[in-house]
């Protein structure tokens, strides 16, 4: 093996079909995990990877050598001022949410490693809009790069550091693919929600959200399907405010 790939992987759908697509050859493979003290689901994330890992090993196509994953503490990741100052200005103009910031800082130690962003439209996915505004993506051999010559330095900064290997591709793409290589077992041990609820996707969260409106509806218990109906009702009837207190009542429930 003379290839390496690090692969920053949360447990998702999109890394983990990364961690699929990349089995498949002959590498090593270094999946990274960020352990956030504050994040309900880290538990069912590291059990479900485990789970993963162990069923990916055990796949008669599986030619990668697949390393045990390297859990990086996020209080651990080294401060930088000057990533933290140009992260508050891609923020500013796009939204892009904070977890960049200190994935910045990180992908600074581990340059070219792969993030599981997928093709989007940068009116709703806020890192396509931070890409398109602040750097020239290209593209060669399906893996995604900032072009540090056409890019500014705030992008190069928040964004240059690392490879989008979906970057040109949706969740459909991806789930085709998997249905192609009938990995469909693998896949339903990924874990996506925020907030679960019992052990289980809640239905409210986003990610739940772009589950449901992906048509993956397999991946969510039958009871997190109602709860996402019903928030989405009362967010289109009751605007903002029917969505919080909705999300409240039905977590309660």
């Amino acid at each position: 093996m003379n290839k390496e790939v690090r692969l920053m992987w949360t447990g998702g759908w999109d890394s983990t079909f990364r961690l699929v697509e990349l089995s498949f050859e002959e590498i090593d493979v270094f999946p990274v995990y960020v352990v956030d003290a504050n994040r309900k689901s880290k538990d069912i994330e590291l059990l479900r990877m485990g789970q993963i890992l162990d069923a990916l090993r055990n796949k008669p196509l599986t030619k990668a050598n697949i390393h045990d994953v390297e859990i990086v503490k996020l209080e651990s990741i080294a401060k930088d001022d000057e990533i933290t100052r140009a992260y508050g200005c891609v923020h500013e103009k796009t939204h892009l949410g904070a977890q960049h910031e200190w994935l910045a800082r990180l992908g600074k130690t581990m340059p070219g490693m792969e993030l599981g962003t997928e093709a989007g439209n940068p009116e709703t996915s806020h890192i396509i809009d931070a890409i398109q505004t602040f750097g020239k993506l290209v593209v060669e051999d399906g893996i995604g790069r900032l072009d540090p010559q056409e890019s500014t330095k705030e992008g190069m900064l928040v964004l240059g550091w690392f490879n989008y290997p979906l970057i040109t591709r949706t969740e459909k793409d991806m789930l085709q693919l998997i249905k192609q290589w009938g990995y469909e077992d693998i896949m339903q041990n990924i874990w996506f929600c925020h907030t679960p609820i019992k052990g289980k996707p809640c239905g409210l969260c986003h990610p739940c959200d772009v589950k449901m409106e992906s048509d993956m509806l397999f991946l969510l218990p039958e009871k997190a399907q109602k709860r996402y109906k019903i928030h989405r009702f009362c967010s289109a009837k009751f605007g903002r405010f029917g969505e919080r207190v909705s999300a409240k009542i039905l977590r309660r429930i």
